[in-house]
């Protein structure tokens, strides 16, 4: 290196040594609470946004009582790792991890657009999530856990059994069930059932569902006085609150039937609606479905995702469901 040359350049150094030595932005330069819009308005999921805009609120608000209120074009990467030990004497590892993942993906969209000066490769550096130990068996209910709850609905709450039988036959999300609505299930012909799901980042998909099913929701649909064919009942919740047909059961009240059965089922294992989600996939990788169609039917954006339910792959087959062969009945 040629120490006499002043004009010399440093583009060509690692980012992480070079973290805390770029020049901070031209003023004026956006506050928080610009870089935090313009950077909320790039998302699509209502719940993602509001986590993230808790997410880095939190940190500003460490940098307030811990950093003398530092400006985040002043923000540093060891005050990152700072932030970093707090979220680890304060949090589970999980907890951290997701909290360090928010705040990462919304530093790597200010340095980009000028405002702050820690690298993306600085980030991953002094804000790397902590790695979470996972159970072997986490979230998975056996076969015989789900008839048990799906026996205990059947006999007690039809639209609580509905319920259960659909995450379990379509292997949705919490959010992705909240969503349905009567109309979202139309026949495509041969028999063949599909229903619209609107998933994560508002992704549309097409879930075929098996005919045991599909008979199950008519029947729920029947039983709570609506009709498949109506077009203003289309438009109604699938699942109905209490409170009025036209009002949805909240992710909330999903979580609390869901382990509401769990008890009744004598299962003592921490249960959500989640994992009856991540039985689906496991039971449908145990039957040797291939990596497409888990990925497909239960919508992940990421194949790596997938990945932990795969056994072995095979050739794509044309109705996902008769992979899964959890009971719905």
């Amino acid at each position: 290196m040629n120490t006499g040359n002043t004009a010399e350049d440093h583009s060509n150094l690692p980012a992480i040594t070079e973290a805390s030595a770029v020049p901070a932005p031209q003023s004026p330069t956006p506050s928080l609470d610009r870089l935090l819009d313009a950077y909320l308005r790039t998302l699509s999921s209502p719940a993602t946004i509001r986590t993230y805009n808790t997410e880095i609120r939190m940190f500003a608000g460490f940098l307030t009582r811990n950093l003398g209120g530092r400006p985040m074009e002043e923000v540093s990467a060891e005050d990152l790792g700072l932030y970093r030990e707090h979220l680890m004497l304060t949090y589970a590892p999980a907890t951290a991890a997701k909290k360090l993942a928010a705040l990462r993906r919304f530093l790597t969209f200010t340095y980009m657009v000028g405002a702050t000066r820690v690298s993306p490769e600085a980030l991953r550096f002094f804000a790397k999530s902590p790695r979470v130990a996972q159970d072997p068996s986490y979230n998975v209910l056996t076969e015989d856990e789900l008839s048990r709850m799906l026996s205990a609905a059947r006999t007690s709450n039809w639209r609580d059994y509905a319920l259960l039988a659909v995450l379990a036959g379509a292997g949705l999300r919490e959010a992705e069930v909240v969503g349905l609505k009567i109309g979202d299930f139309q026949e495509v012909g041969d028999g063949q059932v599909l229903v619209r799901v609107e998933g994560k980042g508002r992704k549309i998909r097409a879930v075929p569902v098996s005919p045991e099913l599909w008979s199950l929701v008519q029947r729920h649909v029947s039983l709570s006085g609506r009709s498949l064919v109506s077009r203003t009942d289309a438009r109604k919740p699938l699942f109905a609150s209490r409170e009025g047909r036209d009002k949805p059961l909240t992710t909330r009240a999903i979580r609390y039937i869901v382990k509401k059965y769990a008890r009744a089922a004598r299962i003592t294992k921490a249960i959500s609606p989640h994992s009856i989600r991540h039985t689906v996939g496991t039971n449908m990788a145990v039957n040797e479905a291939p990596l497409l169609v888990i990925q497909q039917f239960l919508g992940h954006s990421d194949p790596k995702t997938t990945l932990r339910y795969i056994r072995r792959a095979e050739d794509l087959a044309n109705r996902a469901y008769t992979y899964n062969t959890l009971p719905t009945n």
